[in-house]
């Protein structure tokens, strides 16, 4: 095996769980704005208050529609003059287009789509900070969706704190002309590369929504549980009336929750209690420790303890 081949199955749970391991997450893109109102623009069309990001701070934030449907969870990194927008996966064209639709006449915001000259790792697990130091981001101890910029040899990289899988999570961006400094860094530090069917097992372990999957125009944040991605005391955005109402409500009609079945299901699946459907599996996979599943549940389900299937297969709600 190279150093860059990516290991079986149970290698890459071991490992991710152990030490830390990093994906390429070649589907997610990333935007570029500048302009004096780039902040304000970000501000005004989504859930988190980012307006005042000063440079090295970054934040998750939830576009949604006006009746509080998610259209995706970008994360916004700030620079000294310009804004740097990760997209869902597949997404970042949708969401420049998007962008560009809500950009009026008295608004300072330049929009550019670097997806294809920009790389984006992820790096996981218990060890993730130790190993990123040993292989030159000596900054790891960042704030949530905060970063760095870091030399890796000749190449120039970066380093975001993110959510955590398996234990701890970062992103490394890069370049693409420097794929092969910051791979030979991650590697020669001994961090492990996985596939992405590997990351997904653990994605949906660890209780992360993905876009696409848990994070579309089916749900609202709060249902996602994405609270601490949503400002409750920032001024008006796109979606907030709903969101607020049922924040003051505190009802919640359904809710994101990880489930173990005592079988493999497939994402799309019915969840059934008492005969009477009540959610659907968005996430599931099979892998070392048994499969694993996310999917919405009506929080009256929930509450009231209801034996929970799929198919035929029990499920058990968990780490909730």
């Amino acid at each position: 095996m190279n150093s860059t081949e990516a290991l079986s199955p149970v290698e890459a749970y071991k490992a991710a769980h152990e030490g830390a391991v990093w994906v390429e997450h070649a589907g997610r893109g990333m935007l570029h704005l500048k302009g004096s109102t780039r902040l304000e623009l970000i501000n005004r069309m989504s859930t988190q208050a980012v307006g005042k990001l000063q440079s090295g701070e970054g934040a998750a934030t939830v576009l949604t529609t006006d009746i509080g449907r998610i259209i995706d969870r970008p994360i916004i990194y700030a620079s000294s003059d310009a804004v740097y927008l990760l997209a869902g996966e597949g997404h970042a064209d949708g969401l420049a287009r998007y962008f560009m639709r809500n950009i009026f006449f008295n608004d300072d915001v330049a929009l550019k789509d670097i997806s294809n000259e920009t790389l984006v790792f992820g790096v996981y697990g218990p060890r993730a900070a130790e190993m990123l130091a040993a292989a030159g981001f000596p900054e790891v101890d960042l704030p949530l969706h905060h970063w760095r910029r870091n030399e890796i040899g000749t190449a120039q990289a970066y380093i975001h704190r993110t959510d955590p899988v398996a234990g701890d999570g970062f992103f490394v961006t890069a370049a693409v002309a420097d794929r092969e400094a910051v791979v030979d860094a991650l590697s020669t530090a001994g961090i492990a590369p996985i596939d992405e069917m590997a990351y997904d097992y653990l994605r949906i372990e660890s209780g992360r929504p993905r876009f696409g999957r848990e994070l579309t125009l089916d749900y609202i944040p709060l249902e996602a549980d994405l609270w601490a991605d949503v400002s409750f005391s920032k001024g008006c955005y796109v979606g907030q009336e709903i969101i607020a109402r049922m924040e003051s409500r505190g009802k919640l009609a359904k809710r994101l929750v990880r489930l173990r079945p005592a079988a493999p299901v497939a994402a799309g699946m019915e969840i059934i209690a008492d005969g009477r459907n009540v959610g659907r599996i968005t996430s599931a996979a099979d892998g070392p420790a048994g499969p694993v599943a996310l999917g919405y549940v009506k929080t009256s389900a929930l509450t009231q303890g209801a034996v929970l299937s799929c198919g035929g297969i029990p499920l058990t709600v968990f780490g909730s």
